[in-house]
């Protein structure tokens, strides 16, 4: 006769079918991707948007300086 093993209960989990991983690791990696782009995306903007008034009054000064500019040098002043 066969010897019969005893069932021990209580000793983890029992595995059935080993776990299909790839689907979850491509679906991991395509959250990754996405939250490295939203990342560099918000960083962008935020430099943007700290220097988006220096870059104005740059601009500001630097086109008057080139529309008045011309009067000084051609013709000794206003």
């Amino acid at each position: 006769m066969a010897e019969e093993q005893e069932v021990i209960y209580g000793q983890g989990i029992p595995k059935v079918i080993d776990p299909r991983i790839p689907p979850f690791q491509d679906m991991v990696d395509d959250i990754k991707y996405k939250a490295q782009l939203l990342a560099r995306e918000t960083k962008l903007s935020s430099g943007v948007m700290a220097t988006v008034s220096m870059g104005f009054a740059i601009g500001f000064v630097l086109a008057i300086l080139l529309m008045i500019g011309p009067f000084f040098v051609f013709q000794g002043g206003l």
